[in-house]
């Protein structure tokens, strides 16, 4: 009986691996082939193999076989009397599903469980049920499998890479997928194309490989610098530390010429840096309270540290830059002021001027005659400027040209007007209430100088008492000056009939200036001769 039954096992493995592997074949003959499998008969066949698990915890003395019809069956070996309700309802439900057709292809048998093993081996994965992807089918030389080969039929060539550290070669990288979607020329050319050209693999890397680097030699541990100490802003810092390297010298050299009053690398400009560099209320505060050593200081608060402790050192710039800005602003002045009062004097002493104003005042009469203009008595100077506005019969004729003409004829001397107005017309654009406004500014300044220094220790009155002085005198030879100038004005307002509080030099001088160049021009140019015609005379 026993040997019976081992047979009919045996045969019934056979047939379940034949039956299996036919099943396959039949299956992979085609891929458009697909078998339609209802989802209730998937649920039916996941309850059964869920409860010939639940069984097999329970007897583990179970014997497992797969079924060519079910997949899994259960053979007990315990007899039907001896079985419980629950396992004769389970045994009866297996039975009633015998007969459902294989979901599946058949697959052979598991081999029986060695002894002294409970829990039977994981189920042999099913194809399409949570089990891996088959391997890739082999190239088949029959064109009606072609289909069976997918994306497996082209072999791409290997990429080859550098045995050693290359170069980099910068570009501008596209992605594979851009380039496969798009109609460009990455994707109209296969790799495995012949017409491709490969590079010299071997020559690339003798070339453009990165050539090693010696080893550097240990010089021992590097001394981390210690980040320095400072109370003052960044930009204030950084103009400071500039300002200081212009003098390629030690700050104390520096804090040595304001204390000593030197001023052979002290200059206006310097200077005038530097005051706009002096330590803030705060700054000091700060630097005096510091505690730290010197050294951990950066430059700029060392110097300030060097300058805090010359005494009035604020003083004693103010004193070097107000003296060096007096000098260079009376050098500037001087001659503009100087200028301004020959100008006066020139129009006031001039003979020649007036002379050529009463000719102009004649025909100026002889052509309003009649008029409510006529039989004037004078005129304003800023009418010399309308001799050329006035235009004769003939063309390019104006009457500066027929008055020139008749001066030529009858009073030379007259032509030499020019040469008494170059002088004024020097001190055309120069303005006097600007350098008059500049000078007071700077005398002012002085003044208030001369009284912080009056209140001040003596080594400093000793010591820059004499040039504020001196610059003061000079000022106040200016301020003389302007006071000629005043004079000169109000006697050129009254000799001009102008206004004394109206009259501006400016304008004045600027007039002239003009004036100077119209009979300039209207003698080196001379109009044609005028074609003279006897007038009609008037009637009535």
């Amino acid at each position: 009986m026993a040997e019976q039954q081992g047979e009919k096992s045996n045969q019934n493995r056979k047939m379940g691996l034949g039956q299996a592997t036919e099943n396959l074949l039949s299956s992979m003959q085609c891929p458009n082939r697909r078998k339609a499998v209802s989802r209730r008969s998937v649920q039916k066949v996941n309850k059964c193999i869920q409860v010939d698990m639940d069984l097999e915890e329970e007897n583990p003395s179970a014997d497992l076989s797969l079924s060519p019809t079910t997949g899994l069956s259960r053979k007990l070996q315990q007899s039907p009397g001896n079985m419980s309700p629950s396992q004769q309802g389970v045994s009866s439900s297996a039975q009633g599903q015998s007969a459902m057709p294989a979901l599946l292809p058949l697959m052979p048998a598991p081999p029986p469980l060695p002894p002294g093993c409970k829990m039977p081996p994981p189920p042999f994965p099913m194809p399409g049920i949570n089990a891996p992807s088959l391997p890739p089918p082999q190239p088949s030389s029959n064109p009606k499998c072609s289909h069976l080969l997918g994306g497996y039929g082209g072999q791409p060539r290997p990429t080859k890479t550098p045995t050693l550290r290359m170069k980099v070669f910068h570009w501008q990288k596209l992605p594979s997928d851009v380039v496969r979607q798009s109609r460009s020329m990455w994707a109209a050319m296969p790799s495995s194309s012949k017409e491709l050209v490969e590079p010299d693999y071997t020559s690339l890397e003798l070339l453009f490989s990165v050539p090693p680097t010696a080893p550097k030699e240990k010089t021992g541990p590097k001394m981390k610098k210690t980040k320095e100490i400072t109370f003052i802003g960044p930009r204030k810092s950084l103009l400071l530390s500039i300002f200081l390297k212009q003098f390629k010298c030690s700050n104390e050299e520096i804090a040595d010429m304001i204390q000593k009053g030197d001023k052979s690398k002290l200059d206006a400009e310097i200077l005038k840096q530097l005051f706009k560099l002096l330590p803030e209320d705060h700054e000091i505060k700060d630097l005096k309270s510091c505690k730290e050593e010197k050294s951990k200081l950066a430059n700029a608060d060392r110097f300030y540290l060097r300058l805090l402790e010359v005494p009035s050192y604020q003083l004693r710039i103010e004193c070097m830059l107000i003296c060096e800005e007096t000098k260079f602003l009376l050098d500037c002045l001087w001659p503009k002021a100087e200028a301004i009062r020959t100008a006066c004097e020139t129009l006031l002493t001039s003979h020649r001027l007036p002379v050529f104003c009463q000719l102009i005042l004649k025909v100026g009469n002889f052509l309003n005659y009649g008029r409510h203009t006529g039989d004037a008595g004078g005129f304003k100077i800023s009418t010399l400027l309308r001799l050329t506005e006035t235009k004769a019969n003939q063309r390019h004729i104006t009457l500066l040209h027929h008055i020139l003409e008749e001066v030529e004829k009858n009073h030379t001397d007259l032509l030499q007007l020019p040469r008494d107005l170059d002088f004024v017309s020097k001190a055309a654009g120069i303005h006097f209430d600007v350098i008059q406004a500049e000078a007071g500014a700077n005398l002012k300044k002085l003044l208030e100088i001369e009284k912080r220094l009056f209140l001040s220790t003596e080594d400093l009155k000793i010591q820059h008492a004499k040039s504020v002085q001196g610059s003061l005198d000079a000022s106040k030879d200016l301020q003389k000056e302007f006071a000629t100038i005043e004079k000169k004005k109000e006697e050129l307002a009254d000799y001009l009939c102008e206004d004394r509080k109206n009259l501006s030099l400016e304008d004045v001088f600027s007039t002239m200036k003009t004036f100077r160049e119209l009979f300039l021009k209207a003698l080196q140019q001379p109009p044609p001769a005028p074609v003279l015609t006897p007038a009609e005379p008037q009637t009535g």
